[in-house]
């Protein structure tokens, strides 16, 4: 399985292992089967701490494996989005780009699942959930406890997290303007522009262009200063050694 990484800012490919652990928020991991080794997803894939903020899309010569199955090996560690195409090489960078905006959106366990990878802190994983999903309290959580638990985690209040999660919801599909999607989504304009500055800084006119939700949530921790799990940088062959692929059948 070969890997390469699509620039955000161009339609250029490229895999340098000495430079790839520092690979800009946008970035999209892309996995090429072998012909010999179809069946199998490269260890970097399961690999939690392996460029986790970038989308990765993973191409195949023909649908015999679903997105379901590809994901559910996954475990929930990374969300790929599937692209099938006869001839490996022939598939174009805006090829990769659709199948990441045509990935089913982040549910709120699959964003609080990201968040607690990178900070280290499982035990906020609840609390996390509530502030996406507020409608639904887990058991013997009040408002004021998931209040009280977002200031122990950080500098993001309950109300910053449900913020972030209307944003990527926001601008996960349509790489079209913040203020057309607010308007067809019924949002305010204003609101979502200014989340999309606080969250993103300066990625912030990127956030419908760039596919992919990792990247958005990556760079509100890294703009709230919360402190991230060292990632795992690639080997200088360019492909992890320490464990066999993993079978997708």
């Amino acid at each position: 399985m070969s890997l390469e990484l699509l620039d955000p800012t161009s339609d250029e490919l490229y895999w340098p292992p000495h430079t790839a652990g520092n690979a800009p928020l946008g970035t999209i991991l892309v996995g090429r089967p072998n012909s010999t080794d179809q069946r199998e997803l490269p260890p970097e894939f399961g690999d939690k701490r392996f460029l986790p903020w970038c989308p990765t899309c993973l191409i195949l010569p023909d649908s015999r494996l679903s997105l379901e199955s590809t994901n559910r090996l996954l475990e929930g560690r990374r969300q790929v989005g599937l692209l099938i195409q006869a001839d490996l090489k022939s598939a174009s960078p805006t090829d990769f780009r659709n199948a990441i905006r045509t990935r089913a959106p982040p549910n709120a366990t699959t964003l609080a699942q990201y968040i607690t990878r990178r900070t280290g802190h499982a035990e906020v994983i609840a609390v996390l959930i509530d502030c996406f999903e507020p409608s639904r309290l887990a058991p013997g959580m009040s408002r004021s406890s998931v209040s009280r638990k977002c200031r122990d985690f950080g500098v993001y209040t309950g109300r910053d997290w449900k913020a972030l999660h209307r944003l990527i919801v926001a601008s996960d599909r349509e790489p079209t303007a913040l203020e057309r999607l607010a308007h067809l989504l019924g949002l305010d304009p204003r609101t979502l522009r200014e989340d999309a500055h606080r969250f993103l800084g300066d990625r912030a006119k990127h956030a419908t262009n760039w596919p992919g939700w990792e990247w958005k949530v990556e760079a509100a921790l890294r703009t709230g200063g919360y402190p991230l799990v060292n990632q795992r940088r690639p080997s200088p062959e360019g492909t992890l050694r320490r464990s066999a692929p993993q079978q997708l059948v």
